[in-house]
Parts: C-alpha cells; sequence; structure tokens
C-alpha cells in the first residue's frame, strides 16, 4: 500500500457526527484521524438516518452514462479510494413499530391523520424483529454489491466499524435491539471472511470499558469516539 496520499472515503450515519455540547467536531474519531494522518486525503459520507441502502443509491448518471457510474457512485466510483470506513448499520437493524408498507402509506395522508394513527400504535403495538427499515436479506445484498464494487475498482481495504452494543438505557425502549445487532453483526462477519480486503472492527461495546463510552446509551460520546480512533490509527498505521 502507498504510503503518501492515501485517499480515504468515509461513510457513516449520526454516529459518525457531533452531538451538540456533549460531542464537539474536534471530539469526533474522523476529525482526530484527519489530524494524525495530515498526508491522507480524507473525504467524508456522513448524514444522520441513512443505512446501508446509500451505498448502491446514491449517486450514479444520466441514461448516458449509467453503465460508467452505477447508483451508488457517489460512495465509490466518483472517488475510487484506497481505503473505505463504514459506520452504517443501526439504523438499518433498529426493531420499529411501523413496517415499510405503513411508512409509505402514511407519508401520502395528511399529518393529522398519520399522527392520529402512530398515536394508536404507540399504544396498542410494539415493536418488531421484522420491523426495520432494512432486512437482513437487503442489508447482506447492499454490502455485497458495493464489496463487489470495491474488489473491481482496486480498493486496498475496507475497515467496517460494527454496529455498537447498546446498553441498558437503549435496550429498555428498545428490548428487541440487541438481537437485531448481533444479527446484523454476524452478517458483517461473514463478509470480512469472504472478501480479503475487508476488516471488522468492534471499539463500541460497553462490556469492554470501565467508563461510559455513550451520550444516550448508543451514540459514542468523546470517550467512545476516542477508541473508535484508536481503533482505526492501528489500522492506518
Amino acid at each position: 500500500m502507498k504510503q503518501d496520499n492515501l485517499k480515504i472515503l468515509a461513510i457513516g450515519d449520526s454516529l459518525t457526527l457531533p452531538r451538540g455540547k456533549d460531542v464537539y467536531y474536534e471530539d469526533t474519531w474522523f476529525y482526530k484521524l484527519k489530524q494524525k494522518f495530515s498526508n491522507y486525503d480524507f473525504f467524508p459520507l456522513f448524514k444522520r438516518g441513512i443505512t446501508t441502502n446509500v451505498l448502491v443509491e446514491w449517486g450514479g448518471g444520466d441514461a448516458d452514462t449509467i453503465e460508467e457510474f452505477p447508483y451508488g457512485a457517489d460512495c465509490l466510483e466518483h472517488f475510487i479510494p484506497d481505503i473505505v470506513i463504514l459506520q452504517l448499520g443501526i439504523v438499518d437493524c433498529a426493531p420499529r413499530l411501523l413496517n415499510n408498507t405503513e411508512r409509505v402509506i402514511l407519508k401520502r395522508l395528511p399529518k393529522y391523520l398519520a399522527n392520529s394513527y402512530i398515536k394508536v400504535v404507540k399504544k396498542y403495538r410494539k415493536r418488531k424483529l421484522s420491523n426495520t427499515f432494512v432486512s437482513p436479506q437487503k442489508f447482506e445484498s447492499n454490502l455485497l454489491n458495493y464489496l463487489d464494487r470495491c474488489k473491481r475498482n482496486i480498493v486496498e481495504k475496507v475497515l467496517i466499524i460494527k454496529i455498537p452494543i447498546p446498553t441498558k438505557k437503549m435496550i429498555d425502549k428498545n428490548p428487541l435491539i440487541l438481537k437485531n445487532v448481533t444479527i446484523y453483526n454476524k452478517i458483517y462477519d461473514s463478509l470480512a471472511k469472504k472478501y480479503s480486503f475487508v476488516k471488522c472492527l468492534n471499539p463500541l461495546s460497553p462490556s469492554k470499558y470501565d467508563i461510559n463510552i455513550y451520550t444516550d446509551g448508543y451514540h459514542p460520546n468523546k470517550e467512545g469516539n476516542e477508541f473508535v480512533f484508536k481503533s482505526l490509527e492501528q489500522e492506518l498505521l
């Protein structure tokens, strides 16, 4: 692997971003990584609430260029990075009250009707493992598509930050979340075995540490970001 001017593309959800006074930008693992490896070229694709669907949906081209730039090109082909860092999955796997069909219908209803429906659902229904934004099958399909494209474009390394293990505070709000986190992380582990250039990192697990690593039972605080940074730093060194 070349040592200078590496292009590093980082893709992530809200776990990568600042959180007001709890986590300033300077506290994030991304900022720390840029400071440590100032000779590398980092580009972030971070957005709250995104799923692995972005890997196959973001970007692309018009009808004349779609073969050259497939959907998902903003997450790979437009940059052709040497290294990719992924921190995605919690939005995919978190059990929800509504299924995808209901969510589509509610978007088309007047706001007052949608809110009334949701209020009733919250009162009489519990979250289900199958009510996720992205099913395990689609999650795996998205990643297979993306990693196959990484292979074709000679990406040297893909570093996957596994879905963090939530604390009791988060589990109390969403009792089934731990089970789905385990299911989806196993998919990550299986892909790391399939592709030699993929490595899974697991820096965020409360049981590893004697200190609090989350702001709310799930999003990493300053200390949590430091553990992610240290884990990535070792890989880039």
